[in-house]
């Protein structure tokens, strides 16, 4: 490592085991393809909107078109992008689907309620 480093950052990564064993931490290119994806998928307001109200209870389509204002075919995209990813999830009940949010996609609203 080039330069000098502030006393207390080289101490964190000496207790780490040094900058070689960090390198060798590197994520594997999977892991961070994920994780530009759900990046990726929270770049859109009306996504991290439709995740708001999904955090709040289970609904279906049409409550969540007329929360977000969004035309049925646009949340159809977005709710199966969601969906894929793995942060919403749904199920039928009848003849309605209901969509909730995952754990993931709690975990990604970082613990926003309101």
């Amino acid at each position: 490592m080039s330069g000098e480093l502030p006393p207390g950052v080289e101490q964190d990564i000496e207790e780490l085991g040094g900058i070689e064993i960090l390198r060798r931490m590197r994520p594997d290119t999977s892991v961070i393809a994920r994780l530009e994806r759900l990046y990726d998928l929270l770049s859109c307001r009306n996504r991290v909107m439709i995740l708001f109200y999904l955090n709040l209870a289970p609904m279906t389509p049409g409550v969540i078109s007329e929360l977000t204002g969004l035309k049925p075919n646009l949340l159809t995209f977005h709710l199966k992008r969601m969906e894929a990813s793995g942060v919403v999830g749904s199920e039928r009940d009848g003849r309605y689907r209901i969509y909730s949010i995952t754990d993931l996609g709690r975990t990604l609203l970082g613990g926003v309620n309101r």
